[in-house]
Parts: structure tokens; C-alpha cells; sequence
């Protein structure tokens, strides 16, 4: 057994559900493990003719000869963060599930002349939709009991469901000694702050605190040809999730924040899409929570204001973990955050 280890010097292997577990048991026993993002391997096992097991077999291997810059890694997340991972996906999905009912619901009392309201909780849902039904019998004759009755049911199922599991992520959120810290933004809140935490869970793998951005897809596409360069919109590589959740942050950072980034955000606003200067400042978030990781330090809004300085008050260094890489001015942190990768650093299961 020892000497079969001391031969095999790597096991590559395709990103997937099922390798998962395979990749921990083998780790377990003392192996190493290399796991490629499936979509890119996909792209280097086609330059063979004949696709067999065999060959796909003999091209991982020859992958992991070439090196791990060849096709990006997939990093297999610990037991724990994935756990937190599968918790925010299954509410999302669920939330997603609840909106198809109540959309439903809605489309029905439309057809029929009614109009249900929002609502907050189940106790409300309920109550209009009770209202809703006497009122549409009562001017239409029409009985929509049958109908909406079952999508009632799912969907107060799922508010109460999912409002009980935001109160276990708000906590979880509030005793971690990170995400903790993350909350202090003006427009992060827990389900954004627990989003990231999962999708980075090693602030270290990133030499760059702005390597985050081309990381969860928030940087555009570059190509160039000859003489000619062109970018294209974002790359939407990383974490789909995360980056929707970083997005309507700042979005409200936009609003409700008063910090050097909602006044830049603002101003480049002015000059540009609403849309654009938005992942802007979703991008510039990412960056200043991957600064206060790696420095431990709690959040400055006016880290870069020069009357600060003058005051005696210290903000966040501009080199190093503990800052904004290489740049303390907006504009030049932008040009430092836009690092323009056609893929980001690496891939997470």
C-alpha cells in the first residue's frame, strides 16, 4: 500500500456532485487530489477523436502533467462551509418556489377581476387571500377555492419555513467573528455576508484583495486581436449567488451609504449606466470585505479621506492585507480592482 502511494504522485478528476466525497476519502487516506472545473476539461478531452473512458482517463492525466494553469481548479470546500452553502441554496430555491405560487395565485384573481397585495408573512397572506376569495364569489359568482387552495397551503408552508431559517442565518451571521464584521456595511446583511464567507472560505488563496472581482465574474471580458481591443460586458464566471447578492448591496450602499465608495459610486453615475456603475460598487464591496478579512480590522467608510489624516485618525493601510493593494485614491483603486481575467482564479463545487 505505501509503495503504491509513493508511485501515484497526483489523482485528477472532473468537477461533479459524486466527486465530492470521493475527493475527501481519498485526501483521508493520505492522497493527493486535483479537481478540474468540468466545463474547461470538457473543452481539452475533445481534442480527442474517440470520447471513452479510457482516453478521458489518459487526458486528465496528461492535464495534470501540464499543470493546474492549464484549466482551472475547483477548490472542494470543507464540511462545514459546505453546509452553510447548501443552507443558502436550498432558501433561495425555496424562495424561488414560493414566488412561483404566489405569482400564480395572483394571475388567478387577475383573470377574474381581483388583485392580491403584498405581504410580509403568512398570517397576511392568508388574510387577503381569504378576503380576496369572498370578494371575487361575492361580484363574479366565480368560486376560486379549489384553485387556490393548494398554492395557499405551499406557499404559507414555505414563508414560515424560510422566515425560520432566516432567523438561524441572521444569527449565524451575527456570532461569526467575520461575517460579524462584514455586517458593519452599509447594505450587506447576513444572507450577502455568509454568501461571501462561503464562496472565499480562504481569504489567503487570493494574493490580491482585488483578484476577488475577476473571481465571482464582476470584471468584463476582454479580446484583443492584432491592434484591435474590445471589452465586453461581465464575465459572470464566479459564484452566481454571490454576485447577485453583492449587487443589490450596493445598490443599497448607493442609496443609504454615506462612504467614500457611495460618493464615488454617485459620481460615476453621472458618467456612465446605472447598471455598470452598480457592479462597480458591488466590486469595490468585495474588495473592501476581502481587506477587512485578511487584516482583521473593522470597517472604515472614509479609509482614503485626506481630512481624516489630518484629524489624527488612522485608516485602513493602502499596501498590504490590510488595505487596497496598491492604491488609497478611488479612481486609482478602480484601475487596481479591474483585473481583467477571461476566467476567474479558480472554481468552488
Amino acid at each position: 500500500m505505501r509503495s503504491e502511494k509513493r508511485r501515484i504522485r497526483l489523482i485528477a478528476l472532473e468537477s461533479g456532485c459524486l466527486a465530492i466525497p470521493l475527493v475527501r476519502a481519498l485526501r483521508n487516506f493520505g492522497y493527493r487530489v486535483a479537481v478540474f472545473d468540468s466545463r474547461q476539461a470538457s473543452k481539452f478531452l475533445a481534442i480527442r477523436r474517440n470520447k471513452t473512458d479510457k482516453n478521458d482517463a489518459r487526458g486528465l492525466a496528461e492535464l495534470a502533467r501540464l499543470g493546474r494553469d492549464t484549466v482551472s481548479e475547483v477548490r472542494v470546500k470543507s464540511a462545514e462551509c459546505q453546509r452553510l452553502r447548501s443552507m443558502l441554496v436550498s432558501r433561495q430555491k425555496l424562495v424561488q418556489l414560493r414566488t412561483a405560487a404566489e405569482g400564480s395565485m395572483r394571475s388567478l384573481f387577475r383573470l377574474n377581476g381581483g388583485q392580491l397585495r403584498r405581504c410580509k408573512n403568512a398570517a397576511c397572506l392568508r388574510r387577503n387571500v381569504d378576503a380576496e376569495l369572498k370578494r371575487i364569489r361575492r361580484l363574479t359568482k366565480v368560486d376560486l377555492t379549489p384553485e387556490v387552495t393548494p398554492l395557499l397551503a405551499l406557499s404559507e408552508a414555505l414563508r414560515v419555513y424560510v422566515e425560520g431559517l432566516d432567523r438561524k442565518l441572521l444569527q449565524m451571521a451575527q456570532e461569526h467573528p467575520v461575517c460579524s464584521r462584514f455586517l458593519e456595511i452599509t447594505g450587506i446583511g447576513p444572507l450577502c455576508a455568509l454568501s461571501f464567507f462561503s464562496a472565499v472560505e480562504d481569504p489567503t488563496r487570493f494574493k490580491r484583495n482585488a483578484d476577488i472581482g475577476p473571481y465571482l465574474g464582476m470584471v468584463p471580458v476582454v479580446r484583443q486581436s492584432g491592434q484591435s481591443t474590445t471589452k465586453r460586458r461581465i464575465s459572470k464566471m464566479g459564484d452566481a449567488m454571490t454576485r447577485s447578492y453583492l449587487s443589490t448591496a450596493a445598490l443599497l450602499h448607493l442609496r443609504f451609504g454615506n462612504s467614500i465608495i457611495s460618493t464615488w459610486g454617485t459620481s460615476l453615475m453621472e458618467r456612465t449606466a446605472k447598471r455598470q456603475a452598480q457592479v462597480a460598487v458591488a466590486r469595490k464591496l468585495a474588495v473592501a470585505m476581502m481587506a477587512m478579512w485578511k487584516s482583521g480590522s473593522s470597517y472604515d467608510p472614509f479609509y482614503a479621506n485626506p481630512a481624516r489624516n489630518i484629524e489624527g485618525l488612522t485608516p485602513l493601510t493602502p499596501c498590504g492585507a490590510a488595505g487596497w493593494d496598491t492604491a488609497s485614491e478611488p479612481e486609482a483603486v478602480l484601475q487596481t480592482s479591474e483585473v481583467v481575467l477571461a476566467q476567474p482564479v479558480d472554481s468552488l463545487l
